[in-house]
């Protein structure tokens, strides 16, 4: 059975899988049926015999603010299932109420008003405590009132528990304090609560203290809180007095007859009030008066002003029965027509200059309450003023003995008038308008007396006025006016503005809309500019005058065409002049101008104001004024034509410094124009100089840029000065190359830039140049040599390094700065070095070549250690030399003229040592001398280390240096080759001397910059390498071949990557061994092939063992149970004995 059981779950597992899952899928189906029925059942039967039912019950229901998760307040409303009521009051009460700081006030005070009545020897003081509680519970609250009883319980609004905490006996605290129990409010959670006020009223009994005819009394109230203290005294003209610092208010309504009040506010603390009665200050008690006032100022006529003054006046003290007032000195008092029955008005007669204008008004009665006087006035001023102005003080109505007084000024005027006024000191200006007709009102008000407001009265006038402002233009053929008008006409003017030209052609008319211009009919010799109505804006001025602004443009030829003295008629407006009219005449460049008195009428030369016009830069220009009554007027002018200059002055400061092979200069222009305007400044810029070496340029302190024009000996720079002023000043900063003019002469060539000057010339402008400022800044002095025989510089005294030079004619300064030619030395500069090493199996030669500057005497050589059989050459030629060991003292005979000699040294080395797989090669070093000092991008400014080797023998690298081979197809395979062959370093290094070596001969190339030293040199036999790449790669293949576990994806993708690493890492090396395991790699190949052709033709033969009668006998059941269980398996455990071979091939 279980041999069954195994043979079928191994022959279908998935069948065996599927039925065992559904038979425990229906059991347990099955089973969760009938526990169900069985609970079911067993639930009903209960119910049936408790008679109970089974009803949901509905969970509670709480919204709560729940923000980011959590009860907060401020958060939106969410419903929250099956949350305890008692759990939420708890959270509230623990967590929400105690979420205020600890230090937070439990209440604030916010007022105290303490009223006090005086009743026999004790004082009544009714206190009132405004509190805003800001926490629930018993609180404590001080209330002060020291050395006070309480008279009656403690009234609170609204009410809640209170227990009076009394002072302890013989302690000097701060008084009585309140317990208050202040309740939760639990109607509506989770809000602020609102502040709500509580009122506690308490009422104590305080005694008086009595010192002799002063009496007192001594108490406390909250300190740090605003206290307001009202005092009613039973008894009038107490002079009440305070303690500390407090504040006396007005009283609201003023005390009765038989009282005294005073009202006090404070911070709280300590409160002291004294009090006592003068009687003889009782007796004489002085009237305080209060007063408002409406003054009506009026301005009928330029040289009246009429002042209505209506006084409210009443006593805040005792009745009253007279009053004096004081009017403007110059006031006349008017009395009314029908005389008042409640009061009279006398003018008093004046007793000096200490009383001034009085008034006094007497009452029919006396009386507190208030009183209304009106008082007329007039103030005449006969002759006018400066400009025809009137002036005028008015509001001054001061009642003699009042502290208050306070009111309204109102102003009018007629329309012929014109009133300004004064900015006024203690009246303060609250509106002005235009009212009927031209009247003009403002209106004022003030607070205390004397309120004086000046006025200014002018008569508007009925004619037009106009005020004149000329520019001429003068030129040799013709002369252009430009004036500006501006007329100022009353409101009432409606004529035509008409101005007689004189001979003048309009050109253009700008009246900015105010009146449209046209030329007289009939005469076309007139301007006719009818007016246009005024705009809204306009009419809506409160200005007595209107305002109009004429433009006007006019030519007028001359009467010859090269004229020396002109005469013009001047136009004339037909209204009356506004001052004296000014003329700014112009000359064009090409003429200057003079003004002839004799032949003008009406105008004069302004000299102060041509003086400014001159020094301001505006050359030429003369200002002129004409008389504002002449009828006619004429200007005489006398022309003189002039030639247009430009003078041109500069300086120049010259930065050197040593070991600077240019210098930098700042270079400064002044150009001044006469009688010329050039549109742009031009400069010559040397060769020499690139343009981007200027480096700063200024015109006027402000950064311009230049533009380049031409090139080479023909560029110049190109500055514009069209939106510029002059006089010029232009600032370039460049820098500039020093050529020395003979080598070793420390004399050199310095290369400025000049003004181009040739355009302004063809211009018809003469320019004449300033001698240039040369100022050198340098350590050392700089001697500035005479370029030609027509000139020579001088020393300034005032600065010994600035030099004069003719100013056009230093376009390339010379001078002697020995300081800036490099000191001799020793150095030896070497711009080229060549060691070519020559390598035998036992023999070593090499040959050292260097191009070098020196202007040293001789040379010190140190040769590498073992060197023999030395030879020395110089520019070609064999030198005798002294060699002591391994250094050579050579002396120069003779140095090239170009600077660069060349200096060749051979030797060989003891037999033995030639080609080796590992060698060190050092070059010869000379003493003081610098390797690699030629120019950046030569070929020259290399060293390079040639070595050449036997065909055999293959150089693989040189430590420190770089490669220069190259790899090439060449007779059947890739082979290494220099770039440089023999010849072409013979011919870098110039020498007549040239070597050669067999064909076969392997030469390697590298190169540096800098000496040869200690360069270790790796090379090998080619047939070593061959053997060795070659033998990896036959052992590498015939293991792939004869191991199939080896060919594995791993395997070759790890030895793809090295390969492809190595390739691209090292190319060379990669060639290199790609080529030397070529034999290699066909080796194997052979050998592969050649195993599968014996392989095909070889028999194979089988060696079988024979099968013994137990092998037999112990196959046979399994046979059997294998058949019978219809052979749906393949037994293992036993084979067959094997059948002898037919001898066929495989």
């Amino acid at each position: 059975m279980n041999t069954a059981c195994r043979e079928h779950g191994s022959a279908l597992p998935g069948l065996s899988f599927c039925c065992w899952s559904r038979g425990i899928g229906i059991a347990l189906v099955a089973w969760v049926f009938l526990a169900s029925s069985g609970f079911s059942s067993l639930l009903y039967a209960q119910a049936g015999a408790t008679g109970s039912k089974i009803e949901e019950r509905e969970p509670e229901i709480i919204y709560l603010p729940i923000k980011d998760g959590a009860i907060a307040e401020g958060g939106p409303l969410e419903r929250v299932l099956d949350f305890p009521a008692e759990s939420f009051r708890a959270w509230y009460k623990d967590v929400y109420l105690n979420r205020n700081p600890k230090d937070l006030p439990k209440y604030s005070l916010e007022s105290v008003t303490a009223d006090i009545h005086i009743q026999g020897p004790n004082a009544v003081i009714d206190v009132t405590y405004e509190v805003i509680p800001h926490a629930s519970g018993w609180i404590r609250i001080p209330i002060g009132l020291q050395n006070a009883i309480i008279r009656s319980s403690v009234e609170v609004s609204p009410a809640m528990p209170v227990r009076p905490d009394r002072p302890k006996s013989g302690a000097s605290g701060s008084g009585y304090a309140l317990w208050c129990e202040f309740p939760e409010s639990d109607s509506v959670l989770l809000s602020p609560q609102p502040a709500e006020t509580i009122t506690f009223r308490v009422t104590a009994l305080l005694p008086l203290t009595t010192r002799g005819d002063e009496t007192s009394l001594e108490t406390n109230l909250p300190v740090d809180t605003k206290c307001v203290v009202k005092l009613d005294v039973p008894q009038g003209g107490a002079n009440i007095s305070h303690k500390g610092s407090m504040v006396v208010k007005d009283p609201t309504e003023p005390a009765p007859a038989d009282h005294s009040l005073q009202h006090l506010e404070y911070a709280g603390g300590s409160l002291g009030l004294s009090w006592r009665f003068d009687d003889q200050a009782m007796k004489e008690q002085p009237v305080n008066l209060k007063v408002k006032g409406e003054l009506a100022v009026s301005v009928d006529v330029d040289d009246t002003v009429t002042t209505v003054a209506k006084l409210q006046v009443e006593s805040t003290t005792i009745p009253f029965d007279s009053f004096i007032v004081e009017i403007a000195d110059d006031a006349e008092f008017i009395p009314p027509a029908t005389p008042s029955t409640v009061y009279k008005i006398h003018p008093l007669e004046r007793q000096g200059q200490a009383f001034g204008n009085r008034l006094l008004v007497e009452l029919s009665e006396a009386t507190k309450a208030p009183v209304s006087v009106t008082i007329n006035t007039k103030q005449t001023d006969p002759v006018p003023g400066e400009r025809g102005k009137r002036r005028f003080s008015v509001g001054q109505f001061n009642v003699l003995g009042c502290d208050i007084q306070d009111g309204r000024l109102s102003l009018t005027s007629a329309g012929n008038v014109h009133v300004t006024w004064d900015t006024p000191r203690v009246l303060r200006e609250q509106s002005s308008r235009g009212s009927d007709g031209m009247n003009y009102r403002a209106t004022f008000s003030y607070d205390q007396q004397p309120a004086a407001l000046v006025l200014h009265t002018l008569p508007i006038q009925s004619t037009a006025r106009v005020k004149t402002d000329y520019e001429l233009h003068v030129g040799k053929l013709n002369s252009q006016l430009v004036g500006k008008l501006s007329y100022r006409l009353p409101r009432t003017y409606n004529d035509d503005l008409v101005i007689d030209l004189n001979g003048w052609s309009i050109d253009s008319v700008d009246t900015q809309g105010a009146a449209q211009w046209q030329i007289g009919e009939g005469d076309a010799d007139q301007l006719v500019l009818p007016l246009a109505g005024e705009t809204g804006a306009e009419a809506m001025t409160v200005a007595p005058y209107r305002t109009i602004e004429v433009n006007i443009k006019a030519q007028r030829d001359h009467q010859s065409d090269d004229p020396t003295e002109v005469s013009l008629p001047w136009p004339i407006p037909r209204a009356e002049p506004l001052g004296t009219a000014t003329v700014t005449a112009i000359p064009d460049n090409d003429i200057e101008i003079r003004f002839q008195s004799e032949k003008s009428e009406g105008f004069q030369l302004d000299r102060s104001r041509s003086q400014e016009v001159e020094l301001s830069g505006e050359r030429g220009t003369i200002v002129l004024r004409a008389a504002p009554s002449q009828e006619s007027l004429v200007l005489g002018l006398r022309l003189t034509p002039v030639v247009p200059r430009l003078i041109v002055g500069s300086t120049a400061t010259v930065q050197l410094a040593e070991g600077k092979d240019h210098a930098t200069i700042t270079h400064q222009f002044t150009l001044e124009p006469f009688h010329s305007a050039p549109e742009q400044a031009v400069f010559k810029l040397p060769e020499s100089i690139y343009f981007f070496e200027v480096t700063t340029a200024e015109i006027n302190t402000e950064d311009v840029a230049g533009q380049r024009v031409g090139l080479g000996e023909d560029q110049t720079m190109v500055y514009s000065l069209s939106n510029l002023a002059p006089p010029y000043r232009i600032k370039l900063k460049y820098n500039s190359p020093l050529e020395e003019i003979t080598p070793g002469s420390s004399d050199y060539l310095l290369n400025l830039m000049t003004l181009e000057s040739t355009g302004l010339t063809e211009k018809g402008i003469d320019v004449d140049f300033k001698p240039l400022e040369l100022t050198f800044e340098s350590s050392q002095e700089v001697d500035v040599l005479s370029q030609t025989e027509d000139w020579r510089s001088f020393t300034m005294s005032q600065q010994g390094q600035t030099v004069q030079l003719p100013g056009d004619q230093y376009s390339q300064v010379q001078f002697s700065a020995p300081f800036l030619t490099p000191k001799t030395d020793d150095r030896v500069l070497v711009d080229f070095h060549w060691l070519q090493v020559a390598l035998t199996p036992d023999e070593r030669r090499d040959r050292a070549v260097y191009t070098l500057r020196t202007l040293a005497p001789q040379l010190t050589i140190h040769v590498p250690e073992g060197a023999r059989e030395t030879e020395v050459y110089w520019n070609g030629i064999e030198q005798p030399f002294t060699l002591d060991e391994d250094r050579i003292q050579l002396e120069i005979p003779e140095r090239r003229e170009a600077g660069r000699d060349r200096l060749e040294i051979w030797y060989k080395f003891p037999t033995g040592d030639g080609m080796k797989s590992s060698l060190t090669i050092n070059s010869p070093t000379i003493n003081n001398s610098v390797v690699g000092t030629s120019q950046p991008g030569r070929e020259g400014g290399y060293t390079y280390l040639q070595i050449v080797s036997p065909g055999n023998w293959l150089v693989l690298s040189a430590s420190g240096m770089s490669d220069e081979m190259d790899w090439s197809w060449s007779e059947g395979r890739y082979r290494r080759k220099a770039r440089l062959t023999q010849k072409q370093l013979e011919s870098l290094a110039k020498t007549n001397i040239s070597t050669g070596y067999p064909e076969g001969m392997h030469r390697s190339l590298y190169s540096t910059i800098g000496p040869i030293e200690d360069v270790r040199v790796s090379s090998a036999k080619t047939s070593s390498l061959m053997l060795l790449f070659s033998g990896i790669a036959l052992a590498a293949l015939l293991t792939l071949f004869y191991l199939p576990q080896s060919r594995h994806v791993l395997v070759f993708g790890v030895a793809a990557i090295l390969a492809i690493g190595v390739a691209v890492t090292y190319p060379d090396f990669a060639v290199l061994v790609g080529e030397m395991s070529t034999l290699g790699i066909m080796l194997a190949i052979f050998g592969i092939v050649l195993y599968r052709l014996a392989s095909y033709r070889a028999p194979v033969k089988s060696a079988v063992r024979a099968r013994t009668s137990s092998d037999s006998q112990a196959s046979v059941p399994a046979a059997s149970q294998s058949g019978v269980a219809g052979n749906s398996a393949v037994s293992t455990t036993s084979m067959p004995a094997a059948v002898q071979s037919s001898g066929q091939s495989r």
